[in-house]
């Protein structure tokens, strides 16, 4: 909990080295553009941003990609070019960086030469491989960790059956893929069943609200099917977690084990009607825990301490000012990014490197891991 509480220090530490480069030179010589989704589809990664532009207007570009993102690919790839359009423009931070992201860099690459960009990509939704091989940099949560996380705190609940749901579009990524088989052999191997189940895709015709909706009916369902039984739930969705969440705190023997993008502040607030209080990540958390304590579900529900996806964007905004500084060592000066990152996030952060099936080692691709927390810890 220490670690938690040092995290705004953290941060302003970061910003504060941010704002001492610019105090240097009153009038920036460049600019740093985020891409983020709506409020809708990552809160905490669009609070960061734009804190981020109120706090650097001269240097700070921001805009969001699609809610329909799947079905709207060209409007992404558009806005990535137009951030690269303005010669001024010296570091692309995407985060989530959902479909069109690796034609979009290849073409700020290769047809508009401008390689002068530092790319990065955070939390992917394209393969690996086509990713790694235009990004400069990607960021992404441990996602084969998760699905071992998310099966051992089954285990540790109990519980006889854990509940997968997904839909075809994300059962097309890799390390979604991944995180499912490591999920259900890990389940399996505790003597747990492990069930997948479809939901609606919240980028399709039923829309957020249909798919939500859905998934609040299938969860009592799933309790009447399995009656008796502790089941835990997980799904690959970040909009879909507040339905999840909201269901699951309803039915004393269902279980919820990490939010897809772990965090603190992902769905949780929206779900139970709290103050996303961004500027006190253990006061969030305790407000948590005693909602959680007072509705009987203390014990059924874990997360991570630390924001992730937002200290992605802290982070890199930080090491890309540096970077349009002349003050790392080329695109890619991982003993720097890690600082950067490690100060954002106010604890120390190890990356690790993707490897993929086939032992392919993408050492652009790293990872990030933390261990989930007990909400009892949490209370006065």
């Amino acid at each position: 909990m220490k670690k938690l509480l040092a995290l705004i220090l953290a941060i302003v530490m970061v910003l504060s080295m941010v704002s001492f480069a610019s105090a240097e030179n009153e009038a920036p010589s460049y600019k740093i553009a985020i891409m983020t989704g709506t409020t809708s589809q990552g809160e905490e990664e669009y609070y960061a941003a734009t804190s981020l532009l109120e706090q650097y207007p001269d240097i700070v570009i921001h805009d969001t990609y699609p809610d329909a993102f799947s079905s709207e690919v060209e409007t992404t790839i558009s806005k990535l070019i137009a951030f690269a359009s303005d010669p001024a423009v010296k570091a692309i931070i995407f985060v989530q960086a959902v479909q069109g992201a690796t034609a979009a860099y290849t073409q700020i690459l290769n047809d508009m030469g401008r390689d002068d960009i530092l790319l990065v990509a955070g939390v992917p939704a394209e393969d690996p491989a086509d990713i790694a091989a235009v990004a400069d940099i990607v960021l992404a949560n441990d996602e084969i960790g998760c699905g071992y996380q998310v099966a051992d705190l089954a285990g540790g609940w109990d519980c006889d059956v854990l509940v997968h749901y997904s839909f075809a579009r994300h059962l097309s990524y890799e390390t979604i893929v991944a995180k499912r088989d490591a999920m259900k052999a890990t389940a399996e191997a505790k003597g747990i069943s492990f069930v997948e189940r479809d939901c609606p895709d919240p980028t399709g015709d039923a829309g957020m609200s249909g798919a939500q909706a859905a998934v609040l009916e299938d969860i009592p369902k799933v309790m009447q099917e399995y009656e008796g039984k502790k089941v835990c739930f997980y799904c690959t969705n970040c909009g879909l977690q507040v339905a999840l969440q909201q269901a699951i705190i309803n039915e004393p023997n269902a279980y919820y084990a990490l939010p897809c993008c772990p965090s603190p502040y992902h769905g949780f607030q929206e779900a139970f009607g709290l103050t996303a209080t961004y500027g006190d990540i253990e006061g969030a958390i305790k407000n948590l825990a005693t909602y959680l304590n007072d509705n009987g579900a203390v014990d059924r529900f874990s997360t991570w301490a630390l924001p992730v996806n937002m200290s992605m964007i802290n982070g890199s905004f930080a090491y890309a000012c540096l970077y349009a500084e002349g003050k790392t060592e080329g695109k890619v000066d991982l003993p720097v990014l890690q600082k950067c990152y490690s100060e954002a996030a106010g604890s120390d952060i190890e990356f690790t490197t993707y490897v993929d099936a086939a032992g392919v080692n993408y050492e652009n691709y790293l990872l990030i891991a933390l261990d989930p927390i007990n909400f009892a810890d949490y209370l006065d």
